[in-house]
């Protein structure tokens, strides 16, 4: 029989597996391993290849999918209506919450490794650079995770639409979209970009586990009274009919 995981173990797992993939590529990154090694055969391809107005155009398009100028303000706008609709200040204040901490962390560990951007020509560590990790990365998965989230708990034919596994495969195809632009135009090693994406998942899994949108149970909308007055009829077991009683003779 197969045994049924619990949320929290899978969060927590999922977290676990992102800070340790995440240390040993910053480890790897720092001390000039194999990643670094790929990185700069991935830069050298995308300067052969990559050329013409067109292929930069689509490639600008791509990196723009993450900018954090761009996703912050409809985030704020889709937790404010997700705010009024449940009644609750919570995914306003998570938004804000989330993207206050983000900001923090990516600063942080960009002036702590210090990477110069692929386009100098040089892979430098420690030396002045915020390549590393991609900014762009993180607020592709952070804001587009929560985005989604914040739009589904809105209700209507979108809300319906939005299940959860389409959520997160948009999620990590526009991920892929911003980080993919972002190496090819040189802004950023490929390492950057995973760094971006692992730190991006590890915010998005944890804000996602304690819940971005939660509504009070002691004004409960009246779609969801209908929903579970509905329910409650489903449920209930059918009237049988009382069997007949014989009538008396004589």
């Amino acid at each position: 029989m197969r045994r049924s995981t619990s949320p929290e173990l899978s969060t927590a797992g999922l977290c676990a597996a992102l800070l340790l993939v995440g240390a040993a590529l910053t480890a790897d990154v720092v001390h000039h391993g194999f990643v670094r090694r790929l990185d700069w055969a991935t830069h050298l391809a995308v300067d052969a290849h990559l050329h013409g107005a067109v292929v930069r155009l689509a490639l600008h398009g791509l990196a723009l999918v993450g900018h954090p100028r761009l996703l912050v303000a409809p985030l704020l706008v889709l937790a404010t209506l997700s705010a009024r609709r449940h009644g609750t200040s919570r995914p306003l204040v998570t938004a804000a919450l989330v993207l206050a901490g983000t900001a923090g962390s990516v600063w942080l560990i960009k002036t702590g490794v210090g990477r110069v951007a692929p386009s100098s020509g040089h892979d430098r560590i420690h030396a002045a650079g915020i390549s590393y990790p991609s900014g762009h990365a993180v607020s592709a998965v952070v804001c587009w995770g929560l985005l989604l989230e914040y739009a589904a708990s809105l209700g209507g034919r979108l809300g319906a639409a939005l299940l959860v596994r389409r959520r997160r495969l948009l999620t990590a195809v526009l991920a892929a979209a911003a980080g993919l632009g972002m190496t090819a135009l040189d802004y950023h090693w490929l390492s950057d970009v995973i760094a971006g994406w692992l730190l991006g998942g590890l915010v998005l899994a944890l804000v996602l586990a304690v819940g971005p949108v939660r509504r009070r149970v002691s004004r409960p909308l009246p779609a969801d009274r209908r929903a579970r007055e509905i329910q409650v009829a489903r449920d209930a077991p059918e009237a049988q009919p009382e069997p007949a009683r014989p009538v008396p003779s004589g």
